[in-house]
């Protein structure tokens, strides 16, 4: 870049003389040595002297810095000494036409209903080409400063533009507030009258497409309406505190004339029409207050605690009562506390772990965050756990040694129920289970022989009551119907001799006990019990006797024979 410049300068310094006519110029007179040395000398000193005179101009015109060599200069120097000085590079032109363009067509889709809005755009358009020609003519310098004009004027066109819409809403809200601040007209004298005067010029100004100053305008006149709005606020908070004052001392009157004059300056104010509700019953919750102070300083908290609230109940924004019911039962609570932690104490140590425990909490539903309470009621728990455990395991040992077997493993599972991970419950329970189930199986074998016995299938019985007699406890001692049972199978465990007597024809047999055979006289040996003796001959009816075996009860000789022929035959 500095050499180019360089080279322009040199350019610029360049001087052609064309004179077509200097050879008719009528000859001048000769130059003479002395002439020659006049000249010399005095063009010396001229030429100083108007040296002198172009650099100051040249320093007060372009800056003291315009001799200075280039690398001594800033940057933000740079660009406005070569705007200044001419040589702004194409580049730099066209960077600026291109942020020009960009911006323009941005501006192209706001709003320009306005006449005012709408010329001004044209001209804006109409800057825009004429820069584009100077470019186009590359003079890049007037070029860029064109551009940068633009610049400038369409950032003041967006401003205005964009002060419309707030300028229109200032329009109508400066209207509705001044009539909303009306009744501060005589708490500010003159603000509301200035208001109304800003507020008709900035109308004037917005008809006319002024916009961004209409939008000033009426931020002065919102400025004047603020000083209204804040005399109003401070003659309202001025009675709201004279009536909570008065609210205070108890003065009925004091305070329903305080908060009637908020109201009247601020109507539907909910501070005032909060403070004249409560003003209705201020004596009678002022007397209630002095009523608990007095029971208070007697220690007789939970009286207090109730004429608090009463005052509370009356009055629901008194801070005094809703403090001094808070206070009292605090210290109800801690008195309450005191004797339940006292009691607590004295049971622990005594061990009487259900009344420590039941005074623990007592004490805790006061005040749920003494862990001193807290790991005392955890000590009696686990004491009171500990000797539970041991009581059930006792009394699970004594029923035990009396073979009270089901009591025995109930008790087991209460102290399982307590703790499922003692050992000795554990195998109590178990054995005792085993015990129940041994005694239960007995007693269903002695039933069974019973009734094979009462059949009597006395080998079935015998069998089955054999098997009671394995599983009997060693304890155990058989009880008179036990014993009859046994002595009743022993008796009918030995054979008995039977005659049986045939015709040599017919085929006798006994059911399920001998195959079918024929002979005249056969004696056999029977244990006792029912028998089916069946006898068959082909040709005739078969014979079925039921033979009762018994030992003890003599047999006659028994006859089987078919005498008889089947039908048909």
């Amino acid at each position: 870049m500095a050499e180019q410049n360089d080279s322009n300068m040199a350019k610029k310094r360049r001087v052609i003389h064309w004179n077509p006519d200097a050879d008719r110029e009528p000859a001048k007179s000769a130059w003479t040595a002395k002439r020659i040395a006049l000249w010399t000398v005095g063009g010396f000193f001229g030429l100083l002297f108007a040296a002198g005179i172009v650099i100051r101009a040249a320093k007060l015109v372009l800056g003291p810095d315009i001799f200075k060599p280039q690398a001594e200069l800033v940057a933000g120097q740079e660009s406005a000494a070569d705007a200044n000085s001419g040589y702004i590079s194409e580049t730099k032109a066209q960077f600026a036409h291109e942020t020009s363009g960009k911006q323009l067509v941005a501006l192209r889709r706001l709003p320009t209903d306005h006449p005012r809005q709408l010329s001004a755009l044209i001209l804006l358009e109409k800057n825009f080409q004429d820069a584009e020609a100077l470019l186009r003519g590359r003079e890049f310098s007037r070029a860029f400063a064109a551009f940068q004009s633009l610049d400038r004027d369409i950032d003041a066109f967006v401003k205005n533009v964009k002060a419309r819409q707030e300028a229109q809403q200032a329009d109508g809200a400066i209207q509705v507030k001044m009539k909303d601040l009306e009744v501060a007209r005589s708490l500010a004298p003159g603000a509301l009258d200035a208001a109304m005067s800003n507020a008709a010029e900035a109308h004037r100004l917005l008809s006319d497409g002024n916009f961004a100053e209409a939008k000033e305008v009426f931020d002065r006149g919102f400025g004047e309406l603020k000083k209204a709005s804040d005399a109003l606020a401070r003659h309202v908070q001025e009675n709201l505190v004279k009536g909570q004052q008065a609210l205070a001392k108890g003065q009925r009157d004091a305070a329903k004339d305080a908060f009637n004059a908020a109201l009247e300056k601020s109507p539907g104010n909910e501070d005032a029409m909060r403070g004249l509700k409560r003003a209705e019953n201020i004596d009678r919750v002022f007397a209630l207050l002095l009523q608990g102070d007095e029971l208070e300083k007697k220690a007789q908290y939970a009286q207090a605690a109730e004429s608090y609230g009463k005052a509370f109940t009356l009055d629901s924004m008194s801070a005094i009562a809703q403090q001094g019911q808070a206070r009292a039962m605090r210290l109800e609570k801690e008195t309450k506390f005191e004797a339940a932690f006292s009691a607590a104490q004295a049971a622990f140590k005594r061990r009487e772990w259900e009344k420590a425990i039941a005074e623990c909490q007592n004490a805790l539903r006061v005040d749920a965050k003494r862990s001193d309470v807290s790991a005392m009621l955890k000590s009696a728990r686990e004491n009171a756990h500990a000797d539970a455990v041991k009581k059930s395991l006792a009394k699970g040992y004594a029923y035990e040694n009396e073979h009270q077997w089901k009591e025995a493993r109930d008790a087991y599972n209460q102290t399982l129920q307590l703790e499922p991970d003692q050992p000795d419950a554990k195998e109590g329970y178990i054995r005792a289970g085993t015990m129940i189930r041994t005694l239960l199986q007995y007693e269903r074998y002695i039933a069974d022989a019973e009734q094979f016995a009462a059949k009597a299938e006395f080998q079935a019985g015998i069998r089955v009551f054999n098997q009671a007699m394995s599983v009997k406890p060693a304890y155990l001692v058989n009880n008179d119907k036990v014993q009859q049972l046994h002595e009743m199978l022993m008796a009918q465990n030995k054979p008995v001799e039977v005659t049986f007597k045939s015709d040599g024809k017919t085929w006798f047999s006994i059911e399920n006990y001998r195959l079918p055979s024929q002979f005249e006289t056969n004696t056999i040996k029977m244990l006792p019990g029912d028998y089916a003796v069946i006898g068959r001959r082909k040709g005739y009816q078969d014979v079925h006797i039921l033979l009762q075996v018994r030992n003890g009860t003599p047999l006659q000789p028994v006859t089987v024979v078919c005498n008889y022929q089947s039908n048909g035959l």
